[in-house]
């Protein structure tokens, strides 16, 4: 409506000017006209020809990784862009150092802001470095184009849909660093098999038992030692093993979810699966947990295959801290596939007397049952079903990590907050 009446206008000047002769009115009008039909060139013309895209030199990484982040924007026409404003979503959790950040209104998202101006046929890049210090799986985008003619009279936008994703893997430490037993750290095996050591694979050494053979006594190892030290070998026979992680930080699965304490339990399971798979064991994943943009819950089937562990890390970079059934209602599902004599590994911060009885119920199948329990003695205090040390569940190995997992978060920023 402005820019009709400001041409209405500009006719009238260059009509009064031609009629009165007057050179000024002539000029006022035909500059008015000039801009009215500049602003509708530019209205017309201003994002075509005009292109965003995004660059991350790699779509997967680790928590704590840092990954090559560009932005680029070209104008492929003859049109000059006085000004642009560039919002692109862009997730909270990830920091951009050097960046234009700004808030943005939905949920879980912050803007990225650039401003600039774009000469005919140039292209300008951004490069930035990317910090990866929350897993998850993240989308970046879609973007919003502004710019304006160079009078100010109007402005326009285009959107750009195309989304760029990153998958960030959990967090992966050593067992030792848990303070779990470098000797059987997922407890001895209860199958039909006994298992049989390899002699030429060795995989440590620990102080001599009673019913350790002389013939395994590492007597070089003993001497340093001053006491006796026995061989250790890894397994010919491969182990099959469940790692079960329990998305339920309270005594019900409703109730409002820790996410610290979520995060320390998919450190841990990623951790085993970890161990699992340089051990070649067959080893699967199952939770209660809801994947990201996804109505199911996590499951991934027993493998021993050199993908394995890239199938459970991505499966726990998606986890959300969000349940939508019982653990054990998937343990009950995820068990009828187990081979007799699989171990399961329950990694969990809170133990319920449904999940305790369906680990009775496990073993009475054959299967070995290790917990693993990552909360702390804090998370516990006044809150029924939770398993604080000294809990002991008949025939069942526990290991607290708890502390261990403490000294990471503070001392070394393992985990992430």
């Amino acid at each position: 409506m402005m820019n009709d009446l400001w041409i209405l206008i500009g006719g009238v000047l260059v009509l009064i000017g031609l009629v009165t002769s007057e050179s000024l009115l002539l000029i006022v009008g035909s500059m008015v006209v000039l801009i009215w039909l500049a602003t509708k060139i530019w209205n017309r013309y201003a994002f075509r020809r005009v292109s965003h895209s995004r660059y991350l030199n790699r779509s997967r990484a680790f928590i704590g990784d840092t990954v090559e982040y560009s932005v680029i924007l070209r104008n492929d026409k003859l049109l000059p862009l006085i000004w642009v404003d560039i919002h692109d979503t862009f997730p909270e959790v990830l920091d951009l150092p050097g960046a234009g950040i700004q808030p943005n209104p939905m949920e879980g998202t912050r803007r990225h802001t650039i401003t600039t101006s774009l000469l005919p046929f140039q292209q300008v890049t951004w490069k930035y470095t990317l910090v990866c210090n929350t897993r998850g799986y993240h989308r970046i985008g879609p973007a919003r184009v502004r710019s304006g003619d160079i009078f100010g009279f109007s402005s326009g936008e285009a959107r750009f849909d195309q989304m760029s994703h990153l998958l960030v893997y959990p967090r992966v430490v050593e067992l030792e660093q848990l303070n779990i037993p470098a000797e059987n750290p997922l407890g001895e095996s209860k199958g039909r098999r006994p298992l049989i050591r390899d002699t030429t694979r060795f995989a440590g050494q620990r102080d001599y038992q009673n019913t350790d053979p002389m013939k395994l006594i590492d007597w070089k190892a003993s001497a340093r030692a001053s006491r006796l030290q026995t061989k250790l070998f890894e397994p010919v026979v491969s182990l099959n093993v469940l790692v079960a992680l329990n998305a339920t930080t309270s005594e019900q699965p409703w109730q409002t979810s820790n996410r610290r304490l979520f995060e320390r339990a998919v450190t841990v399971a990623a951790s085993i699966a970890s161990y699992a798979s340089r051990r070649g064991y067959a080893f699967g994943l199952v939770s209660n947990a809801v994947a990201t943009f996804s109505a199911r819950y996590i499951s991934v089937p027993l493998g021993a295959s050199p993908s394995q562990i890239t199938l459970v890390l991505e499966a726990l970079a998606t986890t959300g801290p969000f349940t939508m059934t019982s653990l054990a209602s998937v343990l009950r599902d995820g068990g009828r596939s187990l081979p007799p004599g699989s171990t399961v590994v329950l990694v969990t911060s809170a133990l319920t007397e449904a999940v305790a009885a369906e680990i009775q119920e496990m073993q009475g199948r054959g299967y070995h049952v290790v917990v693993v329990y990552s909360g702390d003695s804090q998370s516990a205090q006044g809150m029924p079903g939770l398993d604080i040390p000294g809990l002991e569940i008949p025939g069942v190995q526990i290991h607290h990590v708890g502390d261990a997992l403490d000294a990471l978060e503070k001392d070394e920023s393992v985990l992430a907050s």
